[in-house]
């Protein structure tokens, strides 16, 4: 994908999320409280805040199907087998990153979950948003886009952001 189409798919998902936030806020406002995500979304993002919690190579399998279809920004695609090593290398690569989710949102079979990590990446250490785009099916991720300004992994960072 090009860069306008990922900027194109993150401004689609940022502001998905943020309708749900204003709409979360509306329901607190109004005394109201029904059920935004599934179940299963749920479910999955109290095991992806656990899996970040505690992150390792191994438990990607824990979210992630072996046969996932897993889209990387700046990496390509990977199956989800490939993931656990690639989040293996990753972190060892990065040391001390952190990932916090800091919300989601549900349609059908796809969960939104934004997030935004710390790590020290060639040296200095860098904070960036993203937004992770899931298809659950039975409590797995077959799907995955991770989604993020992959500038923020060169040597130069992101000029005028990250400076």
């Amino acid at each position: 994908m090009c860069g306008t189409h990922n900027f194109q798919l993150d401004y689609m998902c940022a502001t998905h999320i943020t309708q749900t936030a204003i709409q979360k806020a509306e329901i607190v406002m109004s005394g109201t409280s029904p059920t935004l995500l599934t179940p299963e979304h749920q479910d999955f993002y109290e095991r992806f805040k656990s899996f970040w919690a505690a992150p390792s190579g191994p438990r990607v399998a824990e979210i992630i199907a072996a046969d996932a279809k897993i889209h990387f920004t700046g990496q390509g695609t990977m199956s989800g087998t490939d993931y656990i090593n690639y989040m293996t290398g990753m972190l060892d690569a990065f040391p001390g990153m952190t990932v916090k989710p800091i919300d989601c949102a549900g349609c059908g079979e796809m969960l939104y979950i934004a997030w935004e990590t710390s790590s020290v990446i060639h040296g200095k250490p860098r904070k960036f948003l993203g937004v992770d785009r899931f298809r659950i099916i039975d409590g797995l991720a077959v799907e995955e886009h991770i989604i993020f300004d992959s500038a923020v992994l060169q040597l130069e960072g992101r000029p005028g952001i990250d400076h």
